[in-house]
This record gives structure tokens, C-alpha cells and sequence, in this order.
């Protein structure tokens, strides 16, 4: 369970850096690759690693115009307050997770 936990966390970092330096796209091919190099793996912990990182990545702005800018982008889409947040960090589970699907797919 340890081992599981720091790998996440280690993929997670990946994506934090592959996003930091080359945008969300990143996000499907590391979560693809991380899937066909670790077979035996739930495609959620790709997600579970995206979400980790944008999260992190997110936690590195400052916070009053973070929370600024999720207010006013929350009442835009007619969210809750906070609600751009988890869409945003869905966003990027979403991306991972379906990736990791699709090379567990094409792997068979």
C-alpha cells in the first residue's frame, strides 16, 4: 500500500512538471505511459496523480487572486463558490484517467 502511495505520488510529480513545462497535454501520454509500464494498476491512480498535481500546482499561486479568480469564474458557471476548483481538478482526472483507459485497451 506504501509502495502504491509514493508511486502516485512520484507520477504525480511527473505530471506537475510535465504540465508546468508543457502544458495540459501532458497530462494523457504520461498517464499512458505510466499505464502500460505498470499493467496491474487502476487507471483511477492516473487520475488520482493529475488531480494531485494540478492541485499542487495550484496551491503554488498566491492565494487572494486565486480565490478572486475562482469566485468570479464560479459565478460565470453558474457554480457554487469553489465550484471552478473541482471542475478544474476533475478536468484533469478526467484526461488522465481516460488515457490510462485507452492504453490498457490497446495493450489487449
Amino acid at each position: 500500500m506504501r509502495r502504491r502511495a509514493v508511486e502516485v505520488g512520484l507520477v504525480g510529480l511527473a505530471m506537475a512538471l510535465g504540465t508546468w513545462f508543457g502544458g495540459w497535454w501532458s497530462i494523457p501520454p504520461l498517464a499512458a505511459v505510466w499505464q502500460l509500464l505498470r499493467k496491474s494498476e487502476p487507471a483511477w491512480l492516473a487520475g488520482l496523480a493529475a488531480m494531485c498535481a494540478w492541485c499542487g500546482l495550484l496551491l503554488m499561486e498566491p492565494l487572494p487572486p486565486l480565490v478572486r479568480l475562482t469566485g468570479r469564474l464560479s459565478g460565470v458557471l453558474h457554480l457554487p463558490p469553489g465550484g471552478a476548483l473541482l471542475v478544474t481538478l476533475g478536468y484533469a482526472g478526467l484526461l488522465a484517467w481516460c488515457a490510462a483507459r485507452l492504453a490498457r485497451a490497446v495493450r489487449r
